[in-house]
C-alpha cells in the first residue's frame, strides 16, 4: 500500500523516549512499511529506520518550548512538497500556521492525530480545515462535535510485544501498581485503597512529579498514609527508570483518574502492562475505560471497571485481589494487547490512511 514520503511532525524522535506521545510516534515509524518514506525531527545519525529523512533537532521536554515550535515550523517550510502528519495537541498558534499554509498550498495534505484529548470539545474550528483527524479512541471521536464525520478516523495506540508473564506467576504476586499522574481526586482513591487492601498486599505508586497538583496530592498521601509508608507497605515513587521492572512485580495495575489530561487516551503504561500479562482496574467514566469495553467485546476481559467514589473504588479493587480473578485477567491481558493494540496493525492503518489521502 505504501507510496510517497510523509512529514511527521511531533516532538523530536530521539532518545530519551520518556513522553507517551513520543514513544507512540516512535513505534509508529518503526513499524511503518519499509516502502513508505518518512521525514521527521530527530538525530540524523540515529534514524529510527534506514533511509529516513531526519531533520536535526535536540530532545524536547514534556512541554514544548518556543524553540521546539519554531523547529517544527521550519520543517514545514524545508519540506514544502510533503504531506503532513501532525502528532500533537491542537492549539491556536498552530492552527493559524496551518491556515496560512492551506491558503498558500491548497493541495498539500494535512492529517492530525490527537495525542491527548483533554479539551477536545473546543477543537472543532481548528480541526475542520484538515483533510483527516485521527482520534485514538471512540470516546474522543464522539467528542469531536462540529468536525465532519467523514474526516474522523479511529486508530488506537499500540505497544510493542513482550514476553507475557505466566498467569499463575502474576496471580501469586501481592502488589498493586498505580503508574500515572497525581491530583487530589486520585490521591483520595489511593488512600481509600491502601486502607482496603487485604493483609499482605502492597501498593506501589509511581508518578512523575509533572502534574499541576502533584505536590499537593503527594503531601496528602504522605500525611494520610504515614504509617504504611514507613513500613514499606505503601511505596511512593517519582519518575522511574524501568517501569517494566515494576510491572513484572505487579498482580494488578490501576488507572485511578476520571480524565486523561496530558496523556494518550488509552494510556501506554496500561497497554504495556496488559502486554506483560498484568490485568487492570480502571475508574468507570474515564476515557481509559474503553480498554475494558474493548476487552469485553473481544471476549478478553483483562480490565475491570471500578466506581469513581473512593471507598467504592477501593472495595472493587480489593475484591479483585484473589488468585482466580487475577489469573483469569492475566490470561486475557496478553491476548488483548496482541489482538487489539499491535503496533503492526496501527502502522498498517496509518499507511492505509496515507494512501487513501494520496489518491484524492
Amino acid at each position: 500500500m505504501a507510496s510517497g514520503t510523509w512529514l511527521i511532525l511531533s516532538k523530536p524522535l530521539r532518545a530519551p523516549f520518556r513522553d507517551g506521545s513520543t514513544v507512540l510516534v516512535r513505534d509508529l515509524v518503526r513499524h511503518m512499511p519499509a516502502a513508505r518514506g518518512l521525514c521527521y525531527l530527530g538525530d540524523p545519525a540515529a534514524p529510527l529506520r534506514p533511509g529516513d529523512d531526519v531533520l536535526r533537532a535536540p530532545p524536547a521536554g514534556y512541554a514544548p518550548t518556543l524553540g521546539d515550535k519554531l523547529r517544527a515550523l521550519a520543517a514545514l517550510l524545508r519540506r514544502p512538497r510533503l504531506p503532513v502528519h501532525l502528532c500533537f495537541t491542537p492549539g491556536r498558534a498552530t492552527g493559524r500556521v496551518i491556515a496560512v499554509l492551506r491558503r498558500l498550498q491548497p493541495r498539500r495534505v494535512f492529517v492530525q492525530s490527537l495525542m491527548s484529548s483533554h479539551g477536545a470539545e473546543g477543537w472543532a474550528d481548528l480541526l475542520r480545515p484538515l483533510d483527516a483527524v485521527v482520534a485514538l479512541s471512540q470516546t474522543t471521536a464522539d467528542r469531536l462535535r462540529g468536525v465532519p464525520a467523514g474526516k474522523i478516523h479511529i486508530i488506537r495506540p499500540a505497544v510493542a510485544a513482550v514476553a507475557v508473564d505466566p498467569p499463575a506467576d502474576v496471580a501469586a504476586r501481592r502488589t498493586v501498581l498505580y503508574a500515572g499522574d497525581l491530583d487530589r481526586e486520585i490521591s483520595a482513591r489511593l488512600v481509600a485503597l491502601a486502607r482496603a487492601l487485604p493483609d499482605g498486599w502492597r501498593l506501589t505508586i509511581a508518578c512523575r512529579p509533572k502534574a499541576e497538583h502533584d505536590a499537593e496530592a503527594r503531601d496528602h498521601l504522605r500525611r494520610e498514609l504515614a504509617g504504611p509508608l514507613s513500613t514499606g507497605r505503601i511505596e511512593l515513587l517519582g519518575e522511574v527508570a524501568d517501569m517494566d521492572a515494576l510491572l513484572r512485580c505487579a498482580a494488578l495495575q490501576l488507572y485511578a483518574a476520571t480524565h486523561t489530561r496530558n496523556k494518550v487516551d488509552l494510556p501506554l503504561v496500561l497497554l504495556e502492562g496488559l502486554a506483560r500479562g498484568v490485568p487492570a482496574a480502571i475508574v468507570a467514566g474515564s476515557p481509559a475505560a474503553e480498554i475494558a469495553a474493548i476487552g469485553k467485546s473481544s471476549g478478553l476481559p483483562a480490565a475491570l471497571l471500578a466506581p469513581p467514589e473512593p471507598d467504592a473504588f477501593a472495595r472493587a479493587v480489593a475484591a479483585a485481589c484473589t488468585p482466580a480473578t487475577l489469573a483469569d485477567g492475566s490470561a486475557a491481558a496478553g491476548k488483548l494487547a496482541a489482538c487489539e493494540f499491535s503496533p503492526t496493525t496501527m502502522a498498517r492503518r496509518y499507511d492505509d490512511l496515507y494512501a487513501e489521502l494520496e489518491r484524492r
